[in-house]
């Protein structure tokens, strides 16, 4: 077994001359492998130890990276189930189950009183809660996993939207109500369900991993549905329906509704076709990297931020400009500025409150270009925006100093969020001046 790790460790440091990125998974991948064969015999010796130890500065890992990796692979059949991600899916289930399937169930049975509605929200929310306890009992509910579910689900439902108003099923209402569009809807969101969990069993991202492998889903469908409107001109509203003595055009009013609905249609399809290539691009762009839940956050901040810095910026650049054009342009700044923010923070990892913070100190710098720029009664619009972009980047820059956001592998593979519902008491006086206990809940929250 020596000679086999001293192999991995002359690859390791012949791959170390060429810059390897920090935690990488492709060194996870390759410390596993030596794991593997130093505990063929059930132990970890010394010799091996220090094998191990030179392996992980070779591959240019942290040492609680692999101190992590090893309790995981050492231990992983008597640890529990990790069910951390159950009560998210719980919750996103009832509110999906109320309102969709509340409404939905009632309507496609044509129930025409109200009570039906009434009924169908509390037996939806009831039944969603249920359901799903029965589906996890004995499932691992990690983060990660129920990401990857609830993102399925909204995508799922977009394409049931979208389907319905492709194939024009919004039809009819009353006795004569067509019935087939809610059950696209209904349908729709456990396939999608189910597709985000197959997804994660099949390559099993990590929780910043999941995150951010369906920001960048999400961005794809935003990205395609800009670039059509700018590739695909909207067809424009005729001038005047009415002619000299009154009379209403109704051929062209029809032509230009029925010019609209194929155009919005052919938007749509776009939009759909973009999120498996955008789920495609976004596998590529976080299969090798170490994501924390915080760096996650941070990739969703340098979208955000982009996509409104880059509209100030077109706003201070240019006076006038195509509509589609400029939202187009915010679209791709965004991008780059994910991309920036990506490369930023490639040797850092960020806890959830990390994050939240740079949030904070981001929005707070922007916020007070904009108050500064009041106080000193600017009122052009282009060096108010410039003192708040300014504002932007200074209070980001300066967040970023007062953080110590040194790697950490560990939060990779552990939830830096902890959150507790559990049943207590509160002790009170009643009408007789005797002690009662009052039954409630206690939610605890906090983040590293």
């Amino acid at each position: 077994m020596k000679a086999f790790l001293s192999s991995l460790i002359l690859i390791a440091m012949i791959g170390g001359a060429f810059a390897q990125e920090l935690d990488s998974l492709k060194g996870r991948s390759t410390y596993q492998r030596a794991w593997d064969a130093a505990m063929f015999d059930g132990k970890i010796t010394d010799e091996e130890r220090v094998l191990m130890n030179i392996l992980v500065e070779a591959l240019v890992l942290s040492v609680d990276s692999s101190r992590v990796w090893e309790s995981q692979w050492g231990f992983r059949v008597d640890q529990p189930l990790d069910q951390s991600g159950r009560w998210p899916l719980v919750l996103q289930n009832i509110v999906i189950g109320s309102a969709l399937y509340g409404w939905a169930i009632p309507y496609v049975l044509h129930a025409e009183d109200g009570r039906w509605f009434v009924g169908g929200e509390m037996v939806s929310m009831g039944a969603a809660f249920y359901l799903t306890y029965k589906y996890t009992k004995g499932m691992e509910m990690s983060h990660a996993r129920t990401q990857m579910m609830r993102y399925g689900s909204l995508v799922g439902l977009r394409y049931g939207v979208g389907m319905n108003q492709l194939f024009d099923l919004y039809e009819g209402d009353g006795e004569d109500r067509e019935t087939l569009w809610a059950w696209i809807l209904m349908g729709s969101v456990p396939v999608g369900h189910y597709g985000g969990e197959l997804l994660f069993d099949k390559y099993n991202p990590s929780n910043g991993q999941a995150w951010a492998w369906t920001m960048w889903t999400g961005a794809a469908g935003v990205t395609a549905r800009n670039l059509h409107s700018v590739m695909n001109d909207r067809p424009e509203e005729p001038a005047d329906l009415w002619d000299a003595f009154g009379n209403y055009d109704e051929i062209a009013s029809s032509q230009y509704d029925e010019d609209m609905d194929n155009w919005d249609k052919r938007k749509t399809i776009t939009e759909l076709i973009a999120y498996p290539a955008g789920a495609w691009v976004g596998y590529k762009l976080v299969k090798d990297k170490q994501y924390t839940f915080g760096d996650a956050l941070m990739l969703m901040q340098g979208w955000g931020f982009g996509f409104y810095n880059t509209m100030m910026l077109q706003s201070i650049l240019f006076d006038e400009g195509d509509e589609d054009m400029f939202f187009l342009v915010s679209a791709l700044g965004a991008i780059g500025s994910t991309f920036a923010y990506d490369y930023w923070i490639k040797d850092d990892d960020f806890t959830f409150g990390q994050a939240t913070l740079m949030l904070l100190g981001s929005g707070s710098g922007s916020a007070f270009g904009f108050g500064t720029a009041i106080l000193l009664d600017v009122t052009d619009k282009e060096p108010m925006l410039t003192m708040a972009l300014l504002g932007y980047g200074a209070g980001t820059w300066l967040t970023r100093q007062i953080l110590d956001t040194a790697p950490d592998g560990s939060l990779a593979y552990s939830d830096s969020r902890r959150v507790t519902l559990s049943p207590t008491a509160l002790v009170s006086y009643g009408a007789n001046q005797k002690p009662v206990l009052i039954p409630a809940l206690e939610l605890n929250f906090s983040f590293k």
